[in-house]
C-alpha cells in the first residue's frame, strides 16, 4: 500500500550512514535584497528499487538556478529523510553514505551480508529542490546500475521515471495555494463512518477540500488500502469534510478481509485556502475511539488529528 513520506527509519542497531550538505537548514531559504524569496523549496521524493550492493549512485542538475536542499528552517518540516524496504525483520540498511552539494546528490550503497540471494536493494528518500524564479524545468543525469528505477516526485506533480542517463522534469507553478494532504485510517471495522474536517480561526480566512491544481502533471486524488481492494462503500468528497464508510459483509459473510481484522485506508488528497498569507489550518475527525487518523500536509511532519481542532502548519 503506498504510504506518506516517512521519516527517518534508520534501524537502532546499526549506525545511520553518514549524511553530508553544503548547507544547512537554516540557510535553506534566502532573501533578496527587497526582502522577497530568492527562491522556491519544492519536496521531493524519490523511490529507489533496482539498486545493486556496493554502488556510486549520482544525480547531478545542469539546469542553472536548480539545486538539492535539506529544506526551510521549520520545526516541524520533514527536511531530509530515508526509508529503506527491510529484506527481513532483522536486516540492516544498505545506505552508507549520502552527500549532497549544491546540484550534486551521491549516494552509496554496501552490502549488508543479510541474505545471499538478495541481489538488489529498495529505499526511498526526501529531501528539497531549491529553484530560482523563472525556472520551470531542471534537467540533468544520473548515474545508476543498469537495473535500477528512480521515481521521482516533485511538489504536487505526478511522479516522473528516472534511469541511467538524462533526466529532466517540468516545474509547474499552479500550486501555490494547493497543498497534498496525505490520510491513514487504521483499525476501522465494517460500518463503520469516519469524518475528516478541514477549517481554519474564525476571521483568518476560507480553506477547503481539492482535487488538486489544475494542471495537467497534477498528482490528483489517489485512495488504496491494505487489504488491496478498497473496504469502502462510501466515500464523501465534500467542500470541508472528507467522510468514509467502511464496507459491510455481503449475504455470504464476505467483506474486504475479515470482521476480526482492521481496516487500513489510505488517501491523497489536497487543500487550497484564501488569503495566501494564511499561516496554518485545522483538522479535525469524528469517529469511533478505537479508530486513529494520522495526517501530513505537505511535507511538514506527520501527526495524529483528534477529535477536536488539530493545528497543521501549511509553509
Amino acid at each position: 500500500m503506498p504510504s506518506a513520506p516517512a521519516g527517518s527509519a534508520v534501524p537502532s542497531e546499526r549506525p545511520a550512514p553518514v549524511v553530508k550538505a553544503s548547507e544547512d537548514a537554516a540557510s535553506a531559504v534566502k532573501a533578496s535584497d527587497d526582502g522577497a524569496p530568492a527562491w522556491t523549496l519544492l519536496p521531493v521524493t524519490l523511490q529507489f528499487t533496482g539498486v545493486t550492493p556496493n554502488s556510486s549512485l549520482n544525480f547531478t542538475f545542469t539546469t542553472v538556478g536548480a539545486s538539492w536542499s535539506l529544506g526551510a528552517f521549520s520545526g516541524d518540516s520533514v527536511g531530509f529523510s530515508y526509508n529503506v524496504a527491510p529484506a527481513s525483520a532483522d536486516s540492516a540498511s544498505c545506505i552508507q553514505q549520502i552527500e549532497f552539494n549544491n546540484a550534486v546528490l551521491t549516494i552509496r550503497t554496501g552490502n549488508t551480508g543479510q541474505s545471499s540471494s538478495q541481489t538488489s536493494y529498495a529505499f526511498t528518500l526526501t529531501l528539497f529542490l531549491r529553484v530560482r524564479p523563472g525556472v520551470d524545468y531542471v534537467q540533468g543525469y544520473c548515474t545508476l546500475n543498469n537495473e535500477a528505477v528512480v521515481i521521482a516526485t516533485i511538489g504536487t506533480q505526478g511522479p516522473v521515471k528516472w534511469r541511467n542517463g538524462r533526466i529532466s522534469a517540468v516545474l509547474a507553478t499552479h500550486g501555490f495555494r494547493y497543498r497534498p494532504v496525505s490520510v491513514t485510517v487504521k483499525g476501522a471495522r465494517p460500518g463503520n463512518k469516519i469524518d475528516v474536517i478541514v477549517s481554519t480561526k474564525t476571521g483568518l480566512g476560507r480553506v477547503v477540500w481539492s482535487l488538486g491544481p489544475e494542471f495537467v502533471e497534477s498528482n490528483g486524488v489517489l485512495l488504496a488500502s491494505q487489504q488491496g481492494l478498497l473496504p469502502l462503500s462510501s466515500l464523501s468528497y465534500g467542500t470541508d469534510t472528507l467522510s468514509f464508510i467502511t464496507s459491510m459483509p455481503d449475504n455470504a459473510g464476505n467483506t474486504y478481509g475479515s470482521s476480526e481484522q482492521p481496516l487500513e485506508i489510505y488517501l491523497n488528497a489536497y487543500i487550497t485556502w484564501l488569503p495566501v498569507d494564511l499561516n496554518y489550518v485545522y483538522l479535525r475527525t469524528t469517529c469511533d475511539n478505537s479508530i486513529s487518523v494520522l495526517a501530513q500536509v505537505n511535507s511538514r511532519q506527520p501527526q495524529l488529528v483528534s477529535q477536536t481542532n488539530t493545528v497543521f502548519t501549511l509553509g
